[in-house]
């Protein structure tokens, strides 16, 4: 069994926790003067290579959209099959 005395440091040292707390002020004024600003730096890139880079993408947003929509096709294909296989046969 506890004793008597044991709530009361408890409460004691709930207490002390929420002094120690920071205010929503505090914490905001905290991070603005933490926070900087960052600079991005980006690499410099001749025009052809740019232009490589742009027709790579675009040849690999293609290739994606086709292997997309097979998938749709086939998966479509199995669904109107087995409904059919479920409600004619």
């Amino acid at each position: 069994m506890g004793y008597a005395g044991q709530p009361m440091k408890v409460i004691k040292a709930n207490r002390a926790l929420l002094q120690k707390r920071n205010t929503f002020k505090e914490v905001k004024e905290m991070y603005l003067n933490s926070a900087d600003k960052t600079e991005l730096e980006f690499k410099k890139v001749s025009p052809q290579k740019l232009a490589q880079i742009k027709t790579e993408i675009r040849k690999k947003a293609k290739e994606d959209a086709w292997k997309e929509a097979g998938v749709y096709i086939v998966c479509t294909v199995f669904v109107l099959y087995s409904l059919y296989w479920l409600f004619y046969l």
